[in-house]
């Protein structure tokens, strides 16, 4: 009798490990074969500005083109692990540094709005324009020379710009004024232009918060934008006053802007995925625009996966981009084979007729998965910028989170507290991350190598 039961026991756990193993290999197979639908190679198009049409992007003449980029992540909106600046390290119960297994010390989440208030609070920096030290680290965080490197060193063509709503707006939800409000996003893509990049402008920062995450720019962790009549409001304020400015006032730069890249990740109530109220969210954004005139291709984000974005011609949305962003945050339990398999299947029943952005991703320090990764991209249309063009770390290593990595080379020294520092560490915080003065990595060589196969 017991040998029965083993054997049933046995047969049991066989036809198990079949049935995964064949769902498994069938999954890889799916992803494999699967194939997007080749778009025209030319359109017509009058409008002066990159369109969408079907699964691609065209340019002004008409002509298919493909995003290749990086994202300009850390300039407007701080993100702790990527900043030069901080208030204070974390310390254990005795007071003492709280520090990883090579000695560097741990700080907490960092955010825009906590790095603001700081600046504001700091009684060394009370007699000095706080505008003006902000928009000192934006020039020696990116300067023309980037804009080359980009171009012609690197070989790409587009930018991923994120910002903070209060780049654009009061604190009220009322308008800047336009010098104040579009001075330095006008710069950029009056660089961008010169160097003939496309632009992505990206609202990485919304009105109430839209994610709960540190990089959208809230201390305290805010998801109030999906609820809030008045937030939402305000977020299709400031799309509406871009719009009017790049249609209007600079339309030889809003002929440099790629698309709109709406919200980013955004999910409701803190879901960790996109829901149809944040649909209903874009879809009134995207009317405040679309009623101006504006013709610029607009990107809807999701998190993370296909699924979690709509037939557009539910909303009959047109000339439109779906955007996601692939972390595999385990490459060595999951292969990046079967990540793939498994973005290709949410997308099963969702292949729409738009095209694919792949706004943020990395692929860690394996340069065989950079290569097979940028390849799959590229086989499919996939546009794509990778996360990020420069960040930094405490010690003297390099990072592949950036093209180039600010090596701060801090071991018993903090980061520069922006709520107690001077004027002179301040400047000093902000010329350490000039790229000069940063080094390169694996990301670097992945381009490179990408640029002259």
């Amino acid at each position: 009798m017991k040998k029965k039961v083993w054997k049933v026991m046995l047969l049991c756990l066989l036809a198990l490990i079949l049935l995964i193993g064949g769902t498994v290999g069938g999954f890889m197979i799916y992803s494999a074969a699967y194939r997007v639908p080749e778009p025209a190679q030319q359109v017509e198009n009058n409008t002066g500005l990159v369109q969408a049409v079907g699964r691609g992007l065209y340019d002004a003449q008409g002509n298919l083109m493909h995003l290749t980029g990086v994202n300009a992540g850390q300039i407007l909106l701080q993100e702790g692990w990527m900043s030069p600046f901080a208030i204070e390290p974390l310390k254990n119960e005795d007071g003492s540094y709280v520090k990883d297994d090579g000695g560097n010390m741990q700080y907490p989440e960092f955010t825009e709005e906590d790095y603001r208030a700081a600046l504001a609070s700091n009684p060394n920096l009370a007699g000095y324009d706080l505008d003006e030290l902000m928009e000192y680290y934006w020039e020696c965080f990116f300067t023309e020379e980037d804009f080359r490197i980009i171009k012609e060193d690197l070989g790409l063509n587009c930018i991923r710009l994120p910002f903070f709503y209060l780049n654009i707006l009061h604190e009220d939800y009322s308008r800047k004024a336009e010098e104040e409000a579009f001075g330095y996003l006008d710069w950029f893509l009056e660089m961008a232009a010169k160097y003939e990049l496309y632009v992505i402008l990206d609202l990485h920062g919304a009105p109430g918060g839209q994610n709960g995450y540190e990089h959208s720019g809230f201390s305290d962790h805010q998801c109030q934008l999906w609820d809030s009549s008045e937030n939402i409001a305000a977020t299709v304020e400031l799309w509406d006053y871009i719009s009017e400015h790049y249609l209007h006032t600079r339309p030889d730069l809003g002929a440099w802007i790629a698309t709109y890249d709406i919200v980013n990740e955004p999910t409701y109530r803190y879901k960790s995925e996109t829901t149809k109220e944040c649909w209903a969210v874009f879809d009134k954004i995207y009317d405040a625009i679309r009623e101006n005139g504006d013709q610029h291709v607009i990107t809807m984000e999701c998190c993370w996966d296909f699924g979690d974005l709509p037939d557009p011609a539910t909303y009959d949305w047109e000339n439109v981009q779906y955007e996601y962003h692939w972390y595999n945050w385990w490459p060595d339990k999951i292969p990046y084979p079967l990540f793939y398999a498994y973005q290709d299947l949410s997308n099963i029943g969702r292949n729409y007729d738009v095209p694919v952005l792949i706004g943020e991703f990395t692929l860690f320090e394996d340069k065989e998965a950079w290569n097979n990764g940028l390849n799959l991209f590229d086989q499919r249309g996939y546009n794509w910028t990778i996360w990020n063009y420069k960040t930094t770390v405490t010690g003297w290593w390099t990072s592949s989170w950036g093209v180039y990595t600010c090596q701060l080379n801090l071991t018993d020294t903090p980061k520069c507290n922006v709520s107690t520092c001077t004027y002179e560490e301040f400047i000093a915080a902000c010329e350490t991350m000039r790229t000069e003065n940063c080094a390169t990595g694996t990301l670097y060589d992945v381009l490179q190598a990408y640029k002259d196969q």
